[in-house]
């Protein structure tokens, strides 16, 4: 299962206000909850809290790595 593509940008003052984007630090704790979801769930929400953690761990190395 893919995600969306990550947001990009700054965030500047405007009429459509949007939430910060998370830090490094924020993503590899979400990714590590969503690690611990999935020995906690074998059914397809395990999974799927599986695929999306694999692939936010992607996107954060992705990013680190200048890509």
């Amino acid at each position: 299962m893919k995600t969306a593509e990550p947001m990009t940008g700054d965030h500047t003052a405007t009429e459509d206000l949007r939430l910060p984007l998370l830090t490094t630090a924020e993503v590899v704790q979400t990714i590590g909850y969503l690690e611990r979801l999935v020995s906690l769930d074998t059914t397809h929400h395990g999974y799927a809290a599986s695929r999306l953690a694999a692939d936010l761990a992607e996107r954060v190395a992705q990013h680190a790595e200048g890509r």
